[in-house]
């Protein structure tokens, strides 16, 4: 448990040190102003109360903050409470030691430090004793010198007054000012500026964005390569399917190829034989049934010469062992020979 308060203080320590080193433009990006409750008073007892939000003021009435029935309530709206803000007291000319001193233009950048090392010598004040601030008036570069306007007011004062806001729970004075003099003035300055701002949530919504966005694009092109690579795979499965698909078919129809052309080698064509058969048959013959198995030719039908059919075949080159293969019949109705014979084909061993 210890940890954790020195961890913040880490945290809170290294956050001021980032800031403190960015450019002043861009400050207003990192921190932005909170809420204002200005007291304006000119007696040191009573006080005007303005409420100023995002460039919005609203009057909230005068007020006693000392031996009147001032409530907290009644100086903030109900909107604001609960929620952070800083306490302006804004002083009248008469209640500040006001003056005017030249300074050479070299200490320009730096004149808060060097009022710091002067102001018992300028004002009845110590620096530990008073508040003060000062602005460049003039800046004459012939003479090489500023002229700074300078408010002071005794610490006792604002003391007085956290005091009295002490008392009915607001918040101390943080913001310092004079009633017409800059409005960059504040003499509290020195002691309180790193709470006068908060911290703006701009940054953190663009670094949290920055930081989705860094995460959220690489998975989604990764998640998208993944889709363009499955879809790539998948054509690649289809086309090889595809391609394995024509290839079993080139293949089978190589196989039935090669069959048939070892068929037509081994075998006689159908066609072949009854080309032959149409010219050796004489005419008073007809063929009824052509039957091919293998190398055998079995062929019935009607003849006028029916054994005259033997030796005509046996004649062809193309059919040996011719032979009845059952015995000649006549036909009552006609008078011819029905026969039925056998015969051997002789194929072709032609390249």
């Amino acid at each position: 448990m210890a940890l954790i308060p020195t961890f913040q203080t880490f945290i809170r320590w290294w956050g001021e040190g980032l800031y403190n080193g960015l450019p002043n433009a861009a400050r207003k990006l990192f921190r932005t102003a909170l809420p204002r409750l200005v007291l304006h008073t000119h007696d040191g007892h009573s006080v005007d109360v303005q409420w100023s939000q995002d460039g919005k003021s609203q009057m909230r009435g005068q007020f006693a903050l000392q031996g009147g029935n001032t409530q907290h309530s009644d100086l903030l709206p109900a909107a604001a409470n609960g929620k952070p803000y800083e306490v302006e007291l804004c002083l009248g000319k008469s209640q500040v030691l006001a003056l005017q001193h030249h300074f050479p233009e070299a200490v320009k950048e730096n004149l808060q430090q060097v009022l710091s090392y002067q102001l018992d010598r300028l004002t009845p004040f110590t620096a530990d004793s008073a508040l003060f601030d000062a602005r460049v008036a003039q800046h004459d570069k012939g003479r090489k010198e500023i002229l700074a306007d300078i408010f002071v007011v005794p610490k006792h004062v604002v003391e007085r007054f956290n005091r009295l806001l002490a008392d009915i729970g607001v918040e101390p004075v943080r913001v310092v000012s004079v009633a017409g003099a800059d409005k960059g003035i504040n003499l509290a300055a020195r002691q309180d500026s790193k709470n006068t701002q908060g911290w703006s949530r701009i940054p953190l919504y663009a670094f949290l964005g920055a930081l989705v966005l860094s995460l959220a694009v690489p998975l989604g092109y990764k998640y998208r390569r993944v889709d363009q690579i499955e879809t790539a795979l998948a054509e690649v499965r289809s086309n090889s399917a595809e391609q394995l698909a024509i290839r079993e078919k080139l293949v089978a129809a190589e196989e039935a190829l090669t069959f048939i052309e070892s068929k037509r080698k081994t075998s006689p064509m159908a066609l072949d034989v009854v080309e032959t058969l149409s010219a050796m048959i004489p005419e008073h013959t007809w063929l009824e049934r052509l039957e091919m198995q293998g190398d055998k030719l079995e062929i019935r039908g009607e003849s006028g010469m029916a054994l005259s059919l033997i030796d005509t075949l046996e004649d062809a080159a193309e059919f040996t062992a011719v032979r009845f293969k059952s015995p000649v019949t006549r036909n009552k109705d006609n008078g011819r020979d029905r026969f039925h014979i056998e015969a051997t084909l002789e194929v072709s061993h032609a390249e």
